[in-house]
């Protein structure tokens, strides 16, 4: 079954709740958790993997939090995605054709590097901006005209 994990999906959340954020002013995470309804140590926990990948930054102090390193337009969800969760892999095969003993003869593979690829070419061409704008249907309606 394809999932996406919470963390991924609380991590969108707080993303997006910093791109509406217009003049990039930090805001504190025990705010941002109380808003978004994500427990504190968890969102702390997916705060550090973001600023790591350089996609936020912390300030100190009572007038502190976390805001974007980038404008909106600037990050994909690709790069949030692989920030929290790893490279995009639908099947370690596609990684790592060793673990597979019927690679030469896999009637799967393909469709499954297929799928990999569109996924991330996908999520690559949603940036911060289109959701905070909830601008998401119009986009994608846009593209199958």
């Amino acid at each position: 079954m394809f999932r996406i994990s919470r963390k991924l999906d609380y991590g969108i959340q707080l993303m997006v709740a910093l791109a509406k954020e217009e003049e990039n002013r930090p805001i504190p995470t025990a705010k941002l958790s109380e808003i978004l309804d994500i427990p504190l140590p968890f969102l702390h926990q997916i705060g550090h993997s973001l600023m790591q990948a350089g996609l936020i930054t912390a300030s100190p102090g009572p007038r502190g939090g976390i805001r974007l390193s980038h404008t909106p337009e600037e990050i994909s969800v690709l790069q949030i995605a692989e920030s929290l969760e790893g490279k995009i892999c639908l099947n370690n095969c596609l990684n790592d054709e060793e673990v597979c003993q019927k690679i030469d003869e896999c009637t799967s593979q393909k469709m499954w590097a297929t799928m990999q690829g569109q996924i991330i070419n996908f999520l690559g061409d949603i940036n911060l901006d289109i959701l905070a704008k909830q601008e998401l249907a119009s986009e994608l309606s846009s593209e199958k005209n």
